[in-house]
């Protein structure tokens, strides 16, 4: 497949279920693109002004589409087809970004009929499931991988399990990188709360990680249940939330929207992050670089970020009573919480500083 001459600005669009999970996961990339002179367009649903408007800062443009029309599945593919098509031509998109597991192969085709001359397939992450579950999910990028120019992934495991289950051929460009980075400069340390009366406890969270935002809550719960000195927050979006039952659960204060992270971490000691979402999470990096020790899930992607007991903790997932253990642990062992902090924000500044992890996905996206 054919690339663009590098070093010329381009017309690069990403194309992706929702505006959230572009500028939860991708607002670093915009960043660099735009800054080396690209024109950026996000093609994704979004019906919120604040988005588009953090799109704008960042230097992109935004046009709307459905990634789930109604219909049967085979006339509402050819409808996403058709409308990301319309989009593309209509931009004038030379190079092209797909991602989204049931969204990537029809995106992908929609811009080789707009005539790109350079697709990027970005696979966000295969889940927290058994190896078998995640080859299942490698298999859905197959048409948007054959259309690609390169793929990327966001940690090694991943990237072996997935260049296996598709076989690729020798010589096809994979790019492994931590995700999008962290701005070590916005995200930065703040001095540790006083542990000495109670230890709190954050989770950031987009609305739909249910399965994640559930586990802490009951763990929360049941440690607040026993009177013990602890104090257990939650970020989440209520407006993007299907329910909101478990945004009233006790013992759990529930702070809205985390409009500015790095203020909802520096009032807090120790971050939780429960769920694999981007292969790469974007929130645990988010954590790490403000300095704060992390509790998150064994699996891949989660479990880079963590040296055990230097900088935070793991856990298995779906495993509540270690998931208890592992934020009592924190109580227990509250002395250890500065040095854990200061391992925390080391380990930003040298794994996930977003220059250094993006240089690699930015001459993939330009052919370089």
């Amino acid at each position: 497949m054919s690339s663009s001459p590098a070093g010329v600005p381009k017309r690069i669009a990403i194309v992706a279920p929702t505006l959230a999970g572009v500028l939860r996961d991708r607002a670093n990339l915009i960043h660099a693109l735009t800054a080396r002179g690209h024109s950026v367009l996000a093609v994704a649903s979004s019906q919120l002004a604040g988005e588009v408007a953090a799109l704008h800062h960042l230097g992109g443009e935004h046009r709307n589409f459905d990634p789930r029309p109604p219909g049967m599945a085979l006339l509402a593919g050819r409808k996403v087809v058709q409308a990301v098509r319309d989009i593309l031509s209509e931009w004038k998109a030379d190079t092209v970004i797909v991602s989204g597991q049931d969204l990537a192969g029809r995106a992908a085709s929609a811009a080789r009929k707009a005539g790109a001359v350079r697709v990027i397939t970005i696979v966000g992450g295969l889940g927290s499931g058994g190896d078998e579950d995640r080859r299942a999910t490698a298999q859905s990028y197959r048409h948007a991988v054959k259309l690609s120019d390169a793929a990327v992934l966001h940690n090694a495991h991943d990237a072996r399990l997935f260049s296996g289950a598709l076989k690729l051929p020798d010589g096809f460009p994979v790019v492994v990188v931590t995700g999008d980075g962290v701005d070590i400069d916005a995200f930065t340390p703040s001095p540790l709360p006083d542990p000495t009366g109670s230890v709190t406890f954050v989770m950031i969270a987009d609305p739909g990680q249910r399965q994640a935002i559930e586990a802490y809550v009951s763990a929360a719960r049941e440690i607040s249940a026993r009177g013990v000195p602890a104090r257990f927050e939650l970020a989440t979006d209520r407006e993007m939330a299907e329910e909101t039952a478990f945004l009233t659960a006790g013992g759990v204060v529930f702070l809205g929207r985390a409009s500015d992270p790095n203020q909802v971490l520096a009032n807090a000691h120790v971050a939780v992050h429960l769920a694999a979402d981007d292969g790469a999470p974007a929130a645990l990096k988010q954590a790490l670089a403000a300095g704060r020790p992390v509790l998150t899930l064994d699996v891949p992607g989660c479990r880079e970020a963590v040296d055990e007991r230097v900088n935070g903790c793991l856990v298995p997932p779906n495993d509540g009573r270690a998931l208890v253990a592992a934020l009592e642990s924190f109580l227990v062992h509250r002395d250890l919480l500065a040095s854990e902090a200061r391992a925390a924000r080391a380990k930003a500044v040298q794994a996930y500083d977003r220059h250094k992890v993006l240089a690699p996905v930015v001459a993939a996206v330009e052919g370089s």
